[in-house]
């Protein structure tokens, strides 16, 4: 294998002599390019919504958004499905945020034991999904609400660590200083496209509740300033931003357990965590049951 490029600029890496990295590479390209017009559809669409346009205009776009939602979820299994990298079929299968759409492919799943037997990360990842299944058959009500807990360290019942990361402008900003109020922790990325496709579900609460004792801190993942203000900007992110800009080594990973973005935790005044990976619709609702 070849690496070319610039050590400061990761994300422009030219890697040849390795044909699962230039098949992943291609795989996000395309990824990318739909997160993005997916996130465009839905920035046209939430304008509407806050021009209060009526429902009989707004529901049929919003269902062709969830369809191709769902069209995009299906890429990933489908690439999972044909890569001849487990490595890949992994990746690919772990930035499904959903966990019905994941046990509801089990039997694809499945299959990637048989194409890859003695593969420890595929392993893995069939025992955290048949863990996965199991707790969601124990707790289907909870799922139908959104309370489902991603694998990470911090679970919902537990006091959210502490933490403090610099603002834009270097000022630090302690998650404790936030009590008090209900908080959003929304760990993303400017490089995250289920990141980016989620923002506007964000957004569209942020706006609904933040007049309700309710805000939002976004710790970003990012490594390159420019580029995580450029996000913040381009998704129309009004609250408050953190970020030491180190990638995946930030000192949050480890403290969290965080293992994919986006991931959220709704914290409550007393930052004890009520509820965790919040998506879409769910987040609203959580939000209404919580800030009556």
């Amino acid at each position: 294998m070849k690496l070319t490029g610039d050590v400061n600029d990761l994300e422009t890496m030219k890697i040849t002599g390795s044909e699962a990295t230039a098949e992943l590479q291609q795989f996000l390209q395309n990824v990318s390019k739909q997160s993005i017009a997916l996130t465009e559809e839905m920035r046209k669409v939430d304008s509407l919504h806050n021009a209060k346009v009526a429902d009989s205009v707004l529901q049929p776009q919003l269902e062709a958004i969830q369809k191709k939602e769902k069209e995009f979820e299906q890429d990933f299994f489908a690439f999972a499905e044909k890569t001849k990298n487990p490595a890949n079929a992994v990746f690919a299968i772990s930035q499904v945020r959903s966990p019905e759409e994941i046990i509801a492919h089990k039997q694809a799943i499945a299959g990637l034991t048989t194409r890859f037997p003695k593969n420890t990360l595929v392993k893995s990842m069939t025992d955290k999904i048949a863990e996965l299944e199991k707790n969601n058959q124990l707790s289907a009500g909870d799922a139908a609400g959104g309370d489902d807990e991603a694998s990470t360290a911090v679970k919902v019942g537990m006091e959210a660590p502490d933490f403090t990361l610099p603002d834009p402008n270097g000022k630090m900003i302690s998650l404790k200083s936030l009590r008090g109020k209900y908080v959003l922790l929304d760990f993303w990325a400017s490089w995250c496209g289920p990141c980016r496709e989620e923002n506007p579900n964000v957004v569209k609460a942020f706006q609904q509740f933040k007049g309700k004792n309710f805000t939002v801190l976004g710790v970003s993942l990012d490594k390159t300033k420019d580029q995580w203000l450029a996000a913040i900007a381009k998704d129309g992110l009004t609250w408050n931003h953190v970020s030491d800009l180190k990638f995946w080594d930030s000192s949050v990973v480890p403290l969290y357990g965080i293992n994919a973005i986006p991931t959220n935790f709704l914290l409550d005044p007393q930052g004890k965590v009520i509820a965790s990976d919040l998506r879409g619709d769910a987040l609203t609702a959580k939000l209404q049951e919580v800030l009556k």
